[in-house]
């Protein structure tokens, strides 16, 4: 994998303290990022004020279009926290 490559980053549990700090990170080197997380706290609310766009609803029709098409130059990162069905993962494994 290519880190130049890659256009847009979508983290599934982006609320965590480690993976919000990768959000970050990604942001701050040019990456498009946001993602899920299962809950909204002040950390989350810190991350839309700092441009990421994150949702609360594990539904696959809230991810970007831009997101759900293949070669897009797409990373998907992860949690354990999230379940192996969880609906948003699923799309991901089986479409990109």
């Amino acid at each position: 994998m290519n880190f130049e490559n890659i256009k847009y980053i979508y983290f599934l549990g982006i609320g965590g303290i480690g993976m919000s700090a990768l959000a970050r990170y990604c942001k701050a080197m040019g990456k498009s990022v946001s993602g899920y997380d299962k809950t909204r706290t002040a950390l989350t609310d810190e991350l839309v004020a700092e441009g990421i766009a994150v949702h609360y609803e594990d539904n696959v029709d809230l991810i970007s279009s831009e997101l759900r098409t293949p070669g897009s130059g797409l990373l998907v990162v992860w949690t354990p926290a999230i379940p192996m069905d969880h609906s948003e993962l699923k799309y991901f494994q089986k479409n990109n």
